[in-house]
């Protein structure tokens, strides 16, 4: 693709509009109450995370594994204005993180 000036400025507008888009909706009232159901789950996670503290073993860990995934999807979600455009999705859990929960949640039950 050709960069000319035309090109060059439509990217420029496009990339300003993304970031305003993420903006405009963590102002926005369902924005704000989008950040308050994260907090909610964050929050929930660190009920569950000390529950584990009452088994023992691989209950135990297990337990405070899932508490730790859904506190960090929760921070993440709680935390949406923080993120920009450019992927910084760093807090959000990885797709292994929850494989191997789903993993160690299904050792439990065998």
């Amino acid at each position: 693709m050709p960069l000319n000036r035309k090109t060059l400025r439509r990217m420029i507008l496009e990339e300003i509009e993304k970031v305003s888009e993420l903006s405009e909706f963590s102002e926005s009232r369902s924005g704000k109450n989008f950040i308050k159901e994260g907090q909610k789950i964050q929050a929930a996670g660190k009920k569950i995370h000390e529950l584990g503290s009452d088994q023992t073993g691989a209950a135990r860990r297990t337990i405070q594994e899932v508490g730790k995934f859904v506190h960090n999807l929760g921070e993440a979600l709680s935390n949406i204005n923080e993120l920009n455009e450019s992927g910084e999705v760093s807090k959000l859990p990885t797709v292994a993180e929850y494989k191997k929960m789903i993993k160690d949640i299904n050792k439990l039950g065998s």
